[in-house]
């Protein structure tokens, strides 16, 4: 038992439990449904081989779980997967990130590393 005390609590104190989750895998039926309620949808166009992609995941989920960021619904798309969605919305690069409020694009950005700009932009969508 003592193990398993020590267990949840490097867990909380590191992060790993949260009451706000990671950025999801993307799925189409998720993101149109956030959209049409209204809510603020992040993208992000992850590629497991891109190094930047790797720098900002981490910096993002960071983000998304941080006090005041409980609505937001992010999602994470495979940039060689989704084709259809990188041509809809006109995403040349994996590393971009777009920001929906409301169902509108409101900010997008393409291989920021910096958490204080991905946190701005992010911040676009409250």
């Amino acid at each position: 038992m003592k193990t398993f005390s020590k267990l949840v609590l490097f867990a909380i104190i590191t992060g790993s439990l949260s009451a706000y989750a990671d950025l999801k895998a993307f799925t189409k039926a998720e993101y149109d449904a956030a959209l049409k309620a209204g809510r603020t949808v992040v993208v992000d166009f992850h590629a497991d081989w891109c190094p930047t992609c790797r720098k900002q995941e981490p910096l993002i989920n960071e983000i998304v779980k941080s006090k005041g960021y409980e609505n937001i619904v992010a999602l994470k798309a495979n940039y060689d997967d989704e084709s259809d969605l990188k041509r809809s919305l006109n995403v040349s690069r994996q590393s971009t990130v777009v920001v929906f409020k409301n169902g509108k694009e409101v900010g997008r950005n393409t291989g920021a590393t910096n958490k204080e700009d991905l946190k701005k932009l992010i911040d676009l969508g409250l």
